[in-house]
């Protein structure tokens, strides 16, 4: 384990307020749990085995999204919310943002 869980609930809170803007409340970021070697389902990590950390984030109407960072690398991979839509997530110098939706 590279990162601990304290450094990951502040790297996710810092994506979180990107993504959500205005919108962003220090309580939407629940917890995190650690899963070594797991093989990852989804982005630019697809199918392949890695380190990650799962972060429970509170959505709308009590329903909990999923924000996936590496511990290799403590960036993001990607973004699941509660009906099963999954974004990438990618950083520019304005900060961090899911691939494919408009940005404020």
């Amino acid at each position: 384990m590279k990162h601990t869980e304290e450094q990951i609930l502040a790297k996710a809170k810092k994506v979180m307020k990107d993504l959500k803007g205005k919108f962003f409340f220090e309580d939407c970021v629940k917890d995190a749990f650690f899963d070594k070697n797991t093989i990852v389902k989804y982005g630019k990590l697809k199918d392949k085995k890695h380190s990650i950390w799962i972060i429970g984030i509170n959505a709308f109407a009590d329903n909990e999204d999923l924000l996936y960072i590496s511990d290799e690398t403590g960036e993001p991979i990607y973004y699941m919310n509660f009906n099963t839509m999954l974004f990438d997530i990618e950083k520019d110098e304005r900060g961090y943002f899911r691939v494919g939706l408009p940005r404020d």
